[in-house]
C-alpha cells in the first residue's frame, strides 16, 4: 500500500515539475515515461512479469508520440514512430513468452501499417479510382501483405518451441496477394474477391494433400 501511494505522489509531482520546467503540454508524456520506467522496471527485475511489457510499451508510445507531436507538430514521423513502437511491444511479449506467440500477428500488423505509412510519406502516390461496394486498395497495399506474409513466415520458423506449422499457410497465401497486388496494380481491386477465393482455395487443398496421414489403430 505504502509502495502504492508513494508511487501516485511521486508520479504526481514529477507531472508537475516537468509542467513548469518545460511548459504544460510536457506534463503527460513525463508522467507517461514514468510509468514506462515503472513497468519495464518491473521486466527487467523478473521475466515473469513479461506482461508488464504490455502497458509499458503501450505508455511509452503514446509518450514518444505526443512528445514528437508537441516538439514537430507537422512531422510525419509520429504516425509510423507509434506504430513501430507498438509492434516492438507485441513481438517482445512473443520472445518474452512462447505461449503468447499468438501476439506476433498484431505485432506484425501494426508493424505493416507502419512500413506502409513510411512508404506514403517517402514516396507520395495517389490513390486507384475507388470501385462501387468494393474495399479501396492503395497503392501500396503489396507492402501490407508481404509485411503480413512474412509475419506469418516468421511464426511458422517458430514451429520448433511453439505450435505455429500451420501459419505457413496464410503465409503463403498472403505472400500470392502481395506479388498479385504489385503486378496487378490498380485492376487489383477490380478481381481482389476473386483472388481471394481461389487463392484460399488452393492454400486449403495443399493443406489437405500435404497433410500427413495418422497411422491406423491396430
Amino acid at each position: 500500500m505504502m509502495i502504492i501511494l508513494g508511487s501516485v505522489f511521486f508520479l504526481a509531482g514529477g507531472g508537475l515539475l516537468a509542467g513548469k520546467s518545460f511548459g504544460r503540454n510536457m506534463t503527460g508524456p513525463f508522467v507517461m515515461f514514468l510509468f514506462v520506467l515503472g513497468f519495464f522496471g518491473l521486466v527487467i527485475w523478473s521475466k515473469k512479469n513479461w506482461w508488464a511489457v504490455m502497458p509499458g510499451g503501450i505508455f511509452l508510445s503514446g509518450g514518444v508520440a505526443a512528445v514528437l507531436d508537441i516538439l514537430i507538430p507537422s512531422s510525419k514521423v509520429t504516425g509510423p514512430v507509434f506504430l513501430f513502437l507498438l509492434a516492438a511491444t507485441f513481438i517482445t511479449i512473443a520472445i518474452l513468452s512462447k505461449k503468447s506467440w499468438w501476439v506476433m500477428i498484431p505485432g506484425g500488423l501494426f508493424a505493416s501499417i507502419g512500413l506502409v505509412a513510411v512508404f506514403v510519406n517517402l514516396f507520395p502516390h495517389e490513390d486507384y479510382a475507388w470501385l462501387f461496394n468494393t474495399i479501396r486498395w492503395g497503392f501500396y497495399t503489396w507492402v501490407l501483405f508481404l509485411g503480413l506474409a512474412a509475419t506469418f513466415g516468421t511464426l511458422w520458423l517458430m514451429r520448433a518451441t511453439r505450435p505455429t506449422g500451420w501459419a505457413k499457410y496464410p503465409a503463403a497465401c498472403l505472400l500470392v496477394m502481395a506479388v498479385l497486388s504489385f503486378t496487378l496494380g490498380s485492376r487489383f481491386q477490380e478481381f481482389c474477391l476473386a483472388t481471394v477465393l481461389l487463392v484460399v482455395g488452393v492454400i486449403l487443398l495443399l493443406s489437405i494433400f500435404t497433410r500427413k496421414k495418422e497411422p491406423e489403430n491396430q
